[in-house]
């Protein structure tokens, strides 16, 4: 296992983005996003991505110096086309300006398409909350599934998450899941780490349980989240297909061969319905009110949404981010093909 300094993983991930000819400033933008990923306790959605990254750039599916383009516009409403540009360079233009719209008029709605993939979702509507917005988030996956409809074997469904976030007078609630069981970077992860993953979240290419998480790779699937009721992960996980992916053009599914997210997002100022300070009175009792309950035995203390990825950022910040040897391995394997000096190089 590797520790390294946040900092010091930000510029070699930046450095990184911007040889596979992306530009500074957005070389940072996807670099930052990683590694606050890591810091949150989002390994999955971390520097382990950089790899495939690569893959994708050097396959056409992402085109690092492509611009942002705003189709269609009104005063509430944008679609906006990454043209596969980094995902999260075209989610990030399209939270803020969903933000100034909705601080002007109230509520925004944007759609994304040709969108690469944006990370860990929950980032976009925890920047909206951090200004007083109440926010949602539906990203589809599309070109690669990973999740078998329920009842299925072959898979069908990305991972396909939801993040909603509501703001409150100190750190916003954050609710951030895939509607699949797991992750599909937390399978990745067991891979490069050479560890079984847990029974109940994969099934191989025969529908088999299995704890081998190479079988996700080797035409295995995920299952839906909700386990014996995986009925409610799956119904979800259509939802959030359609409204990411059938509402922007984007596409669902491996019905569309391009590998990407579509992104539906809703913002809303509180102050539409009622006085912001009442808003957030009712959001501070309310959150005092569940943290009033009695303890099982075991539980020293209930958290919130949001709260576990808060205070793991704040010790990985001061202890410094682990990487696993064999993601650190492809890290320096890419630096070298990359001409790119890895830390503790010079």
């Amino acid at each position: 296992m590797n520790t390294y300094d946040p900092d010091t993983l930000l510029e070699f991930s930046a450095n990184l983005i911007e040889a596979m000819g992306s530009p500074r400033e957005n070389a940072l933008i996807v670099a930052r996003h990683l590694v606050e990923a890591q810091l949150a306790g989002h390994d999955s959605h971390g520097v382990i991505r950089l790899p495939q990254y690569h893959s994708h750039v050097r396959e056409g599916k992402v085109k690092p110096g492509a611009r942002v383009e705003i189709v269609r516009e009104s005063p509430t409403t944008a679609l906006l086309d990454g043209h596969y540009t980094w995902g999260q360079v075209t989610a990030m233009k399209a939270i803020e300006l969903g933000i100034a719209k909705a601080e002007e008029n109230g509520i925004a709605a944007l759609s994304l398409r040709n969108c690469y993939h944006v990370g860990r979702v929950g980032v976009y509507p925890l920047a909206a909350a951090e200004r007083g917005l109440i926010a949602q988030v539906h990203c589809n996956g599309h070109g690669v599934c990973r999740v078998a409809p329920w009842g299925g074997t072959e898979p069908r469904l990305a991972t396909n998450p939801v993040a909603i976030a509501i703001p409150t007078r100190g750190e916003p609630l954050l609710v951030d899941i895939t509607t699949s069981v797991v992750a599909e970077g937390k399978v990745r992860i067991s891979r490069n780490a050479n560890r079984e993953i847990p029974d109940g979240w994969v099934l191989d290419s025969h529908g088999r349980p299995t704890t081998n998480p190479a079988d996700l790779y080797e035409g295995g699937s995920l299952l839906p989240l909700g386990g014996r009721e995986g009925h409610k992960g799956y119904g979800l996980s259509i939802i959030v297909d359609l409204l990411g992916g059938a509402l922007s053009g984007a596409g669902c599914g491996t019905m569309t061969e391009k590998v990407g997210n579509g992104l539906f997002i809703q913002l809303t100022d509180p102050a539409c319905f009622c006085e912001r300070e009442e808003f957030l009175d009712h959001v501070e009792r309310f959150t005092e009110y569940l943290k009033s309950s009695p303890l099982k035995e075991g539980v020293e203390e209930i958290l919130l949404p949001g709260e576990p990825e808060q205070r793991a950022a704040a010790l990985r910040r001061e202890q410094g981010l682990e990487i696993d040897d064999g993601t650190w391995g492809q890290l320096l394997e890419l630096a070298k093909g990359l001409g790119v000096e890895a830390p503790g190089d010079s």
